[in-house]
């Protein structure tokens, strides 16, 4: 029989301040841009001298963070912008049949990669770029725009063509143009490299503690308010009915600690995804749903921020309305004895 209780023994959490609220929002405070290089980026001026790392970056987490930071410190060394090369769409989506579900939504992936910074390059990828072999990529992509004087990627980083520039290849290429090409390892946790596969399995089993350590920063999704089901209300409980963009992942079906931020303030919350199996059959059931712990108003049509902290019990069937009712109420108590039902503010720009 499946445990549908919240468990204990815990220590009592607390509610972030804004500033780590605001690392999680991926809220940027510096002056990086994000600019498209494409055949256009030739008529822009002359290219800028810089260093560069490139990725797909889908999260953006600790590993590509510490690849952020090598180029960084290589490009103040050298006097010349640091710039994170990045592909809208990432190449799965192009490449794959099945593209797996991404981390991040590519605005965030750019804020993110700004938020470290770097000025942000972003690559449309086509099957066309696909075709192309590293050196074409180099000349006839990027030089228009970037002035390269080093490059740093993974140490499994693959380019061009069916993957077949790897990192030794590159090095090779750039040695004949002046250009250092460092292939950095992967950052590790335990005994196993960071990844963006690793992370999004952490998240589809409900490890939220584990993506959130992998990732730097607590799991993030942003959507719209809509109608649902009008259960919660008549329950006592009214929830936000959270339209999320699609192919994200989102963590395992079940009920989660976190924050929502709407504007400028980040509410305690209980957060349910996935459709609860009572109401599985409703058209109207949201597969995102949070009860905002000490909100009031209306929040239809609205634009929220949902942070995930923690999971309180996995996706329940209960026997009874009268069930239901008491396991939400008990999720709803939770959240509010370890995180208040104050918001925090924080500062943020529309």
């Amino acid at each position: 029989m499946t445990d549908c209780g919240i468990g204990g023994g815990e220590a009592r959490l607390r509610m972030p301040g804004p500033a780590e609220l605001e690392r999680d929002l991926l809220i940027a405070t510096g002056s990086a841009r994000v600019r498209v290089v494409d055949a256009s980026a030739a008529g822009e001026g002359a290219p800028v001298p810089c260093v560069i790392a490139i990725g797909a970056f889908d999260g953006c987490h600790r590993g590509h963070q510490e690849l952020l930071a090598h180029a960084v410190r290589d490009a103040r060394a050298r006097g010349v912008e640091a710039v994170a090369v990045t592909f809208n769409p990432d190449p799965d989506e192009v490449l794959s049949p099945n593209p797996a579900r991404k981390l991040m939504t590519a605005q965030d992936r750019f804020a993110a990669l700004a938020a470290l910074g770097a000025q942000v390059a972003v690559v449309p990828f086509t099957p066309e770029l696909a075709a192309l072999d590293h050196q074409a990529f180099f000349d006839e992509v990027l030089a228009p725009a970037l002035d390269i004087r080093a490059i740093h990627v993974g140490s499994d980083f693959r380019l061009g063509a069916r993957g077949a520039s790897t990192v030794e290849v590159i090095r090779e290429w750039g040695a004949t143009r002046g250009i250092e090409v460092t292939g950095h390892d992967l950052l590790t946790d335990g005994a196993r490299p960071i990844t963006a596969t690793r992370i999004r399995a952490s998240l589809a089993a409900g490890a939220i503690e584990h993506a959130a350590r992998e990732l730097g920063r607590r799991p993030l999704v942003r959507g719209r308010v809509g109608h649902g089901r009008g259960e919660g209300t008549g329950m006592g409980f009214p929830t936000a009915n959270i339209a999320v963009p699609t192919g994200l992942q989102l963590p395992a079906d079940g009920v989660y600690a976190g924050f929502v931020a709407v504007g400028c303030d980040v509410w305690p919350a209980a957060i349910n995804a996935g459709v609860p199996p009572m109401f599985s059959d409703s058209p109207a059931s949201a597969h995102l749903e949070a009860n905002l712990i000490g909100y009031e108003g209306d929040l239809y049509g609205a634009q929220v921020d949902v942070l995930f902290d923690r999971r309180l019990r996995p996706s329940c069937s209960f026997d009874s309305l009268d069930a239901l009712i008491r396991a939400v109420q008990n999720d709803i108590d939770a959240v509010r004895t370890n995180y208040g039902e104050e918001p925090v503010r924080i500062a943020r720009d529309f």
